[in-house]
């Protein structure tokens, strides 16, 4: 095993500290050579039993990433209309933050691999909907990804609001026994969030070592 270099280390958390969700991007659309290192880079993450049970459907095209957001937008209107109060005043918010993918040059579309049989019984046993792996392998490629587009010099935002929206999907050839994890909207950065408050270390640690 070798140590790694405190120098090489400080950069790296330097990059994960300065990354930031972008939701504001300017009409430039990344190149395909951009987008085949952000697949790359999620690519290396770990994943269940090394299954790389992962899938990214990438879209480019401003018409096909508008009418999707419309589909959000008129499937989530009609699941308020016939929502509780509490949620219906919430609506005008959900609608703004599920749609705003709308506006990024690029959306990808990043997918989990069902669970095998073993991983239903696992899911069914402990009732943890995570117990397989499969999402959370996707989620952890995702990470990779977004680090990746930071470092290249692109804004990113991971966006789950959209996939409430189920039926706005449908109208896609989804690769067969996947299933939706995330959005992540892509592009140049036409905002510079300020750096967001983080809990202290000491509020989202315990060590057991004495217990």
């Amino acid at each position: 095993m070798t140590t790694a270099d405190p120098f090489n280390a400080d950069a790296f958390f330097k990059v994960l500290r300065s990354r930031r969700s972008v939701r504001a991007f300017t009409d430039r659309q990344p190149d395909r050579t951009l987008l085949d290192r952000l697949i790359e880079a999620a690519q290396w993450a770990p994943s269940n039993h090394n299954r790389q049970g992962w899938k990214f459907l990438v879209f480019q095209a401003p018409s096909q990433i508008g009418a999707l957001a419309e589909n959000v937008r008129q499937a989530l209107s009609e699941h308020l209309a016939s929502a509780n109060r509490l949620l219906a005043t919430q609506g005008q918010e959900l609608l703004h933050f599920s749609t705003l993918f709308a506006q990024a040059p690029t959306m990808i579309l990043a997918m989990h691999k069902k669970s095998p049989a073993v991983g239903k019984a696992l899911v069914s046993a402990s009732g943890n909907r995570y117990a397989s792996g499969e999402a959370l392998s996707t989620a952890m490629a995702v990470q990779n990804l977004l680090l990746m587009a930071h470092v290249l010099g692109l804004g990113a935002c991971v966006m789950t609001a959209p996939l409430l929206a189920s039926s706005a999907w449908e109208s896609l050839d989804l690769p067969a026994g996947f299933e939706p994890t995330c959005l992540v909207a892509v592009g140049y950065p036409a905002e510079n969030p300020a750096p967001p408050r983080r809990k202290a270390v000491e509020h989202i640690v315990e060590f057991f070592e004495n217990r």
